[in-house]
C-alpha cells in the first residue's frame, strides 16, 4: 500500500504545480476532480482501519522423490569359433578338334567327233534365162514351182479368154512360198480380159509358185524376171 500512496502524493504535488499556473476560474474547476479523489482515497484507509481485513497466506509445497531402480542386464555371450574349411573344386575340359578334309578333282572331257551336213538344196530350173514359168488352166489351179537364184523383180502377164458375159469373170493370183505356203503378194481382176500384166518387185531368192483363182475364163500364165 506505501508504493500506491507515494505515487498519489506525486500525482497530487505536480497538479497543484499546474493549478498554482492556472487562472482562478480554472484553477476551481480542476480542484474539484482531486478533491473528490482524496475523499475517496481516505474513506479507503479509514475503512481498512476499522474493519479488519482477512489475509489468506498460500504456501506451494513442492515434493521432490528420487527414484531409484535396479537394472538387471542379461548379457547373451555369443561366441563364433572359425573353423578353417578347405574347398577342393574339379573342373573337367573337354577339347574337341574337328578337321574337314576336302579334295575336289575336277576332270574334264574333250571330244571331238566331226560332223558332216549334206545340205540338199531343191531347185526349180525356169523355162528360159528370163522366162521362169508358162502355164494355163480354167478355174482354180497351182503353177509348177520355180526358183529365185538372187533377189529380183517379176512380172506377171496374164491372158484372159471369157467363157460367160463380161460381167461374171473373175480372176485373182497369188505368190506362194512352197516350204512355209505363205503367199507375199498379190492381184486381182473383174469382168475384164486380155492382155493384163502385174509386178512384184524386190522378191528375196527362193523357191515360189503361182495360185490362180478364176471364174468364168480361161487364162495364160507367164513369170520372168525383169531386168
Amino acid at each position: 500500500m506505501s508504493y500506491v500512496k507515494d505515487a498519489y502524493l506525486y500525482f497530487l504535488s505536480e497538479k497543484f504545480k499546474n493549478y498554482a499556473r492556472k487562472p482562478l476560474s480554472m484553477k476551481f474547476q480542476t480542484l474539484v476532480i482531486p478533491l473528490l479523489i482524496v475523499g475517496l482515497v481516505i474513506g479507503i484507509g479509514l475503512g481498512s482501519i476499522v474493519f479488519p481485513q482477512t489475509t489468506t497466506s498460500t504456501r506451494t509445497l513442492i515434493e521432490t522423490k528420487t527414484l531409484t531402480e535396479r537394472v538387471i542386464e542379461k548379457i547373451t555371450e555369443v561366441r563364433t569359433e572359425a573353423t578353417p574349411i578347405t574347398l577342393y573344386s574339379t573342373s573337367t575340359l573337354t577339347i574337341r578338334e574337328t578337321s574337314t578334309s576336302m579334295m575336289v578333282k575336277t576332270t574334264t572331257l574333250v571330244s571331238f567327233s566331226t560332223l558332216t551336213m549334206t545340205l540338199t538344196k531343191k531347185i526349180y530350173p525356169g523355162e528360159t534365162e528370163k522366162v521362169l514359168i508358162n502355164d494355163s488352166g480354167s478355174g482354180n489351179k497351182d503353177t509348177r514351182p520355180f526358183t529365185l537364184n538372187e533377189t529380183s523383180d517379176l512380172k506377171i502377164t496374164l491372158r484372159v479368154y471369157p467363157t460367160a458375159d463380161l460381167k461374171y469373170v473373175l480372176l485373182s493370183w497369188y505368190l506362194y512360198i512352197p516350204e512355209v505356203e505363205k503367199w507375199i503378194r498379190q492381184g486381182s481382176i473383174s469382168q475384164e480380159s486380155g492382155i493384163l500384166e502385174f509386178y512384184a518387185t524386190h522378191i528375196p531368192p527362193g523357191n515360189y509358185y503361182v495360185r490362180v483363182i478364176s471364174a468364168n475364163c480361161r487364162w495364160e500364165l507367164t513369170v520372168e524376171k525383169v531386168g
